[in-house]
């Protein structure tokens, strides 16, 4: 299993029993134990219902639970479109399948268990027009990727890691972990070229570290071309090991950019003059995308998303949290 740093510890919320249990429920009520993509013991050996819990360590049991519903869909969505559309280079239904998840945030009545879990999540939640157009960046990027393997191609690295943001809707992560958190920050502030990059290199580091993680289940096996380890390997002309190695050290990269932005947060603070709460918002923000990021790396690992055997022997969550037991819980 590779192996990943990580300079942020990892959390577990206490309502990750309840959680798990709601989630499981929500997914069978939604249509999505139907055996494809996901059968029951798939989604258990997943553990889909233990994300959120740790990514949002510190939310209500109330907010944590549609949290972990909008994330579960969101990998319900991926794994449909990975086995239903892109291992079989369906560039039709794929478009089909789009159009009718578009169709569903204009108001239209839900068909299919991903445009039933979406409705039920919007009937739910108060979305904006720049949540309804992140959320289409994110099913147009599904297309994009689509389109490439359908083709053939590899896309460029810096292309690929720009629309890796938007496959796993980074934007709309980095909001929810915002608002679990009550962190009302001015806009101006948000649109700050240093919060951007901040937000810019949350999303590359689990968009790239799935890259890796998931190489063998989904591109070694023809399901995509659209792989930045691929991509490397290509652009540099260098062997498979090489290239990711390459992706690694990005991901570090990544890592320490976000370790020198959160450095800067006080003098981009003061240049805002932003007062006590919102002083006191921007570290809750910040706190929350660290949580983000050691639990998404710790519930990676422990998933059995992408190593599924029928029998599957998930490994408990229930483990001690703080500084320095990540790296130990990871092994």
């Amino acid at each position: 299993m590779a192996e990943f740093d990580m300079p942020f510890a990892a959390r577990l919320s206490p309502h990750v029993d309840r959680v798990r249990q709601h989630t499981r429920t929500w997914v069978r009520d939604m249509g999505m134990l139907n055996g494809a993509p996901w059968t029951e013991a798939f989604y258990d050996a997943a553990d889909y219902g233990g994300f959120g819990p740790l990514t949002h360590p510190t939310a209500s049991l109330e907010d944590l639970k549609h949290i972990n519903d909008w994330h579960t869909w969101g990998f319900y969505v991926s794994d449909a479109f990975l086995d239903g559309f892109l291992r079989t280079r369906n560039v039709l239904g794929g478009k089909a399948f789009v159009a009718g998840l578009k169709s569903v945030l204009s108001g239209s009545a839900p068909m299919n268990p991903a445009e039933k879990g979406l409705a039920d999540l919007v009937s739910r939640s108060t979305l904006d027009d720049e949540d309804h157009a992140h959320l289409g960046e994110y099913l147009d990027a599904l297309l994009w990727e689509l389109h490439n393997t359908a083709q053939g191609r590899v896309p460029d690295p810096i292309d690929l890691v720009e629309m890796r943001r938007r496959s796993i809707a980074t934007e709309l992560s980095a909001k929810l972990a915002r608002k679990s958190v009550g962190a009302d920050l001015p806009a101006e502030l948000l649109r700050n070229s240093t919060m951007r990059a901040l937000v810019d290199s949350f999303g590359d580091v689990p968009a790239l570290r799935q890259e890796i993680m998931g190489f063998d289940h989904v591109y070694a096996t023809g399901g995509s071309t659209t792989s930045a380890v691929l991509a490397v390997q290509q652009f540099f002309d260098c062997e498979l090991p090489q290239a990711t190695s390459v992706v690694a050290d990005l991901i570090a990269a990544r890592l320490r950019q976000i370790v020198s932005i959160i450095a800067e947060l006080p003098s981009i603070a003061a240049e805002y003059a932003l007062d006590e709460d919102a002083k006191a918002g921007l570290h809750r923000y910040v706190e929350a995308l660290k949580s983000w990021l050691a639990g998404e790396l710790l519930w990676t690992q422990r998933s059995g998303r992408f190593s599924f055997s029928p029998t599957p022997t998930r490994k408990s969550f229930h483990s001690p949290s703080g500084l320095g037991t990540a790296a130990v819980l990871v092994r």
